[in-house]
């Protein structure tokens, strides 16, 4: 019984350093959206999950809020419904919204993004 108190300790410890590594995937700071393939609009993603864009971006008016997932972020309404679930790959997060099935791209602005 003694013998497998290290393996537990070493998997606690592997788990939390993948679940650190993991968390750091999404993070606060300036953002470019684009729906589908003409309109961009910035977006900012706040540290504390609210997201807010400029006021001429009617296209996202629905997207209120944000949480970072394991590899992705989702974008919420004001009520938390999930708008749409983007899969992040080299930090840029791609998806489809759930409501009209438009192709959605989120990719970092060239500000520097905070960890969230």
């Amino acid at each position: 019984m003694t013998s497998l108190r290290p393996l537990l300790v070493a998997s606690a410890f592997a788990l939390t350093a993948v679940s650190a590594a993991h968390a750091a995937d999404a993070t606060a700071g300036s953002y470019k959206l684009a729906i589908g393939a003409n309109a961009t609009c910035p977006i900012t993603l706040a540290a504390d999950g609210s997201a807010s864009f400029a006021a001429d971006c009617a296209q996202v008016s629905g997207v209120a809020k944000w949480q970072a997932k394991f590899h992705a972020v989702e974008l919420k309404t004001q009520a938390g419904e999930t708008v749409a679930l983007l899969h992040g790959k080299d930090g840029t997060y791609t998806g489809t919204r759930f409501s009209d099935g438009r192709a959605l791209t989120l990719n970092a602005d060239s500000a520097v993004a905070s960890t969230h």
